[in-house]
C-alpha cells in the first residue's frame, strides 16, 4: 500500500489501478467473487475493505505461482504474472536479489527495489504478529 498509494484510498494511476493497492478492474474481476463482491463496480475499489480483501486474495495468487519469492511477487505485481515467469526462467537465480538485478524493465527493477526496501523497514519497525517492536 506504502509504495501502491502512499496510503491514499482515492490514488487512481494512469493506467486506471484504482485505491489502496492499485487494482486495475480486469484484475479484480477475476478474485471478486473468492472476496465475496460479486457485484463489483469500478468504483467499488476505492473503498479500503474492497480493495484490500481483493488485493489480498490476488497478492496470496501471487506468493503462491511464485514460491514466496518476494522480488518475482512484487515484480508480477508491478509488470504481470508473464513476464515475472519470463524472468525467472531466464536467470533461474539461487537468491532473490539476483532475480531482481535481472528484471527486464528499468520501471519494474525499481518498484521491486523499493518495495523491498519498505518490506525491510516495515520488518524492522513489527514483529510477525504487526506489533511495534
Amino acid at each position: 500500500m506504502k509504495q501502491e498509494s502512499s496510503f491514499r484510498a482515492n490514488a487512481k494511476s494512469p493506467a486506471g489501478a484504482r485505491g489502496l493497492i492499485q487494482l486495475v478492474y480486469d484484475t479484480a474481476i477475476k478474485y471478486k467473487d473468492e472476496a465475496k463482491y460479486p457485484r463489483l463496480q469500478p468504483d467499488d475499489l476505492y473503498d479500503p475493505e474492497t480493495n484490500i480483501a481483493i488485493g489480498s486474495i490476488y497478492i496470496r495468487t501471487l506468493k503462491d505461482e511464485f514460491g514466496g519469492m518476494y522480488e518475482a511477487i512484487a515484480a508480477s505485481y508491478n509488470a504481470g504474472e508473464d513476464n515475472s515467469a519470463r524472468w525467472l526462467a531466464r536467470t533461474q537465480p539461487k537468491e532473490p536479489g539476483v532475480f531482481a538485478a535481472e528484471v527486464g524493465f528499468a520501471e519494474t527493477k525499481n518498484y521491486v527495489f523499493k518495495v523491498m526496501n519498505n518490506y525491510r523497514v516495515y520488518r524492522e519497525l513489527y514483529d510477525e504478529s504487526l506489533n511495534r517492536r
